[in-house]
């Protein structure tokens, strides 16, 4: 098994490398970065569920120690990880770093802000501070400074070897999850049992995975984040996973979606949407445009409308017209990363300039040609959802749309594939999630 203690090392060098570039860039002296600290509930005693800082996550795999600090410095090969440590006896003990991970920090304990500032020792001015509040109540102009964090959003476009690894391992560990929860589907199970197999399969809380289970059964598919999750077991007909597993703080985001009837047609449908989510992970590469893949996701979608009998017109005439929105509301993938949606997508370069949103998808959350060591996902979808097939109903485009099969997918829900890829240098691409389920077989 890879040794994720020396992958580690070699991301922090390799993250010292990066931002130290930044610090000559931006002209400040240090950038300190805050985990954050654990909230009290308005009106109660109770803290809500503690998630680190994301720009920390992405140096620390401390995702329950609230109060670190990171010190990156100019005039330092080293980083300084300052842990808060205060005598506690109502919580359990604060959390460790991995066994082997300290080799490439230096570990500095403290036990309050003051003492803090003081081993900071930074002049007024030299200091980054990355943070959801002004911790260390410095100048709010380098508080979250723009140019500061539009240059490690820009950087975190290219994957160090143990980000990829974090991922690689998220995958492995979500996909037997997965298969658990589709068995309690087959077994009739609510939704709500669905994630609870799910959970129990891959050994986590519910406060451990990186975003909320969507677990749809039937026409809860069609619902693109349903998270209220039914309690009764509904007679089974359709189900919809999208869920992940994080680890050292980095996420995979899996989906898969299936039919309990196997001979049926939305069956049918799901085997042909999985051929057409492949050819569009064979499309992508260093240098391909996110923009161009997801019109080509727009394409595929509308081939299968015409393949099952949905639309009475041309692929190519239900693209023009726009129809296929009607179906596949929402972007073919974003990056993946210490946020599962990832940061960097639109930017131009690492001063902060956005590139132009296409005109006809407007909140595409990618728009950058693809870099080595990206990681990305891949994940078309097509749904029957009322809302929206209401307004396609009264639209011109109405004679279109053949409303008898229409009405036989609505209990149905909807189709979702979604894999986790990486682009490698040498023009390779890895599907991490396609690996993983051949693994576990």
């Amino acid at each position: 098994m890879t040794d994720h203690a020396n992958l580690y090392a070699q991301h922090v060098s390799e993250k010292m490398r990066r931002f130290q570039a930044i610090l000559a860039a931006t002209g400040f002296d240090e950038i300190v970065i805050a985990a954050g600290d654990s909230k009290i509930q308005f009106a109660d005693d109770s803290a809500y569920p503690f998630i680190p800082n994301p720009y920390f996550r992405e140096w620390v795999p401390l995702g329950k120690r609230t109060g670190s600090y990171l010190q990156i410095s100019a005039n330092s090969d080293t980083p300084r990880l300052f842990l808060l440590c205060v005598e506690d006896i109502w919580h359990t003990a604060p959390q460790g770093l991995p066994p082997g991970f300290e080799r490439g920090l230096e570990v500095v304990e403290y036990a309050s802000i003051p003492e803090l500032k003081k081993q900071l020792g930074s002049r007024e001015g030299g200091t980054a501070l990355i943070s959801e509040v002004n911790s260390l109540g410095i100048s709010n102009d380098v508080w979250n400074p723009k140019s500061v964090t539009d240059q490690i959003d820009y950087q975190r476009l290219g994957k160090t070897a143990y980000e990829q690894e974090c991922v690689r391992e998220a995958n492995r560990l979500a996909v037997p999850a997965h298969l658990a929860a589709r068995d309690a589907f087959m077994a009739g199970a609510s939704e709500l049992e669905i994630a609870a197999a799910y959970l129990r399969a891959c050994n986590c809380s519910e406060n451990e995975m990186p975003y909320g289970i969507i677990a749809g059964v039937n026409e809860h598919a069609a619902v693109l984040h349903h998270h209220n999750l039914d309690k009764q077991p509904r007679s089974p007909r359709s189900f919809l996973i999208d869920a992940g597993v994080a680890v050292h703080g980095y996420a995979s985001d899996i989906t898969r979606t299936y039919a309990y009837d196997s001979g049926s047609d939305f069956a049918a449908m799901i085997k042909a949407m999985d051929v057409r989510q492949l050819e569009l992970v064979a499309g992508g590469g260093i240098g391909k445009s996110p923009v161009d893949l997801h019109v080509l996701s727009h394409h595929k979608a509308a081939e299968v409308l015409r393949l099952f009998d949905i639309i009475s017109v041309s692929a190519e005439e239900a693209f023009a017209c726009d129809i296929t929105a009607t179906f596949y509301p929402h972007g073919l993938g974003h990056q993946l990363g210490c946020n599962v949606h990832d940061k960097g997508g639109n930017l131009a370069n690492a001063q902060g300039d956005l590139l132009p949103p296409p005109a006809k998808y407007p909140k595409l959350r990618n728009a950058a040609p693809m870099v080595a060591n990206q990681i990305h996902t891949v994940e078309p979808g097509l749904y029957f959802i009322p809302a929206l097939l209401n307004k396609l109903r009264q639209s011109e485009h109405a004679t279109k749309i053949n409303w008898t099969r229409v009405d036989e997918f609505i209990p149905f829900g909807g189709i979702r594939i979604e894999d986790n890829i990486v682009v490698h240098a040498d023009g390779s691409l890895e599907n991490l999630t396609r690996d993983a389920f051949r693994g576990s077989k």
